[in-house]
């Protein structure tokens, strides 16, 4: 059972990338260039690229998060996506059980009315490489009872499958909402649409977050880009329980947080410099969609401030230390055969990790930086992030005064 003549698009950011391709599926074209939506412009009028920083802690895991994407409330609603689909007149639905066995059924009536539907999975539970730190989605298309088989699409353009176990095991992991999934209808008639207001409220939803943040009043430093200015105190905070000195102490846990840090910048999808390019990208298509010039001079500044990103991250772990240069080097190895090489790079993928844990473990056993080289680097991750906060904090300023 297959949804015919469907095709994987690929993805940078997983979310937007899923509902390009069912969108181009479904015939669902922007009028302003008569052609499928791009995943750039659908990831912007959800809100696009954010900022929020905060330390996880789960039993015994403690890493930061830094949310590259604009943050809404996935639980319990499905809010990026739905949220996208919505502004752009399409209807939604959104499938949600506790039940495995009901999941399954649902997926199956779906596919047999020939519609893809997008899953929220938990990335650490599939086989192949998945999303760091974040909130994963594939699009299912095909199920083959007979054979065991599920086909999936994914930021890989390459054929996809997995197992019914594989597929239940990860709709229910930790941080995916459980066996949550996503339809689309388009409304008859009405797969040409006008892109403007959509485009002007997620240019709204961006400003407004950046400058206000988000969530509770006691919450609401933890994002945008009073996060910023939080991140770069706490690293060098010598008294604070919650910054870098006391949480990630010089040694694996610094390696572990620093290699979190650049991973989830770098690899989250194929967006890289924290989405910041794939929105400028954005920026450039809200000029064609408004046919006129000013998103496009903003978006060279988070040109520059993907740039900037890009730095930041190269920093967490500096060249100067073979075995730190020689882990990013792995860690983007995994994303970029994933992406070219689909299900074929999973033993690679698996030797990877493999080098990765025995990097680890020489790391622990002695830390290459001293306790001042740590202060140092400390120091100079701070300054690079107050760089990012003044480069997008006119950037916000000059793209705020557009939409007015």
């Amino acid at each position: 059972m297959l949804v015919p003549k469907f095709k994987s698009l690929g993805a940078r950011q997983v979310e937007a990338g899923a509902l390009r391709s069912v969108l181009a599926h479904l015939g669902v074209v922007a009028s302003h260039t008569g052609e499928p939506f791009t995943e750039e412009l659908l990831f912007g009028i959800g809100g696009g690229a954010g900022l929020g920083y905060f330390v996880y802690q789960s039993k015994d895991y403690l890493a930061p998060f830094v949310a590259t994407r604009i943050t809404t409330q996935e639980m319990p609603q499905a809010s990026f996506l739905r949220t996208i689909c919505e502004r752009l007149g399409l209807g939604v639905k959104v499938q949600s059980t506790s039940s495995a066995a009901t999941a399954e059924k649902k997926l199956v009536q779906t596919l047999a009315g020939g519609r893809p539907l997008i899953a929220w999975v938990d990335p650490r539970r599939l086989p192949y490489h998945g999303t760091p730190n974040g909130y994963h989605t594939l699009v299912v298309y095909g199920w083959d009872e007979r054979s065991d088989v599920v086909h999936v699409a994914d930021r890989c353009v390459k054929a996809l499958t997995l197992t019914r176990a594989e597929l239940a095991a990860a709709r229910q992991g930790e941080g995916a909402p459980k066996f949550r999934a996503l339809v689309v209808d388009v409304p008859r008639g009405q797969t040409v649409v006008n892109a403007q207001t959509a485009v002007k409220q997620g240019l709204r939803d961006f400003c407004q977050q950046m400058q206000h943040g988000f969530g509770p009043a006691n919450f609401k430093s933890n994002f945008g880009l009073r996060a910023l200015l939080k991140w770069a105190d706490l690293l060098i905070d010598n008294q604070d329980r919650r910054g870098w000195l006391k949480l990630f102490p010089r040694g694996p846990r610094l390696f572990d947080a620093s290699s979190s840090a650049y991973d989830q910048i770098e690899n989250r999808g194929g967006g890289e410099s924290a989405f910041r390019s794939m929105y400028a990208g954005f920026l450039v298509e809200a000029d064609r969609v408004f046919k006129k010039r000013g998103f496009s001079d903003v978006a060279e500044q988070f040109c520059e401030s993907g740039r900037l990103w890009s730095e930041l991250s190269e920093a967490f772990l500096p060249d100067s230390v073979p075995l730190f240069k020689e882990a990013k080097r792995l860690m983007t190895r995994k994303r970029v055969l994933f992406e070219k090489k689909g299900m074929a790079s999973i033993d690679e993928t698996q030797t990877i990790k493999t080098q990765l844990d025995a990097i680890r473990l020489v790391v622990g056993k002695e830390f290459p930086l001293s306790k001042g080289e740590v202060m140092d680097l400390l120091t100079e991750l701070c300054d690079r992030i107050l760089a990012i906060h003044d480069v997008e904090a006119q950037a916000v300023r000059e793209l705020q005064a557009l939409i007015r």
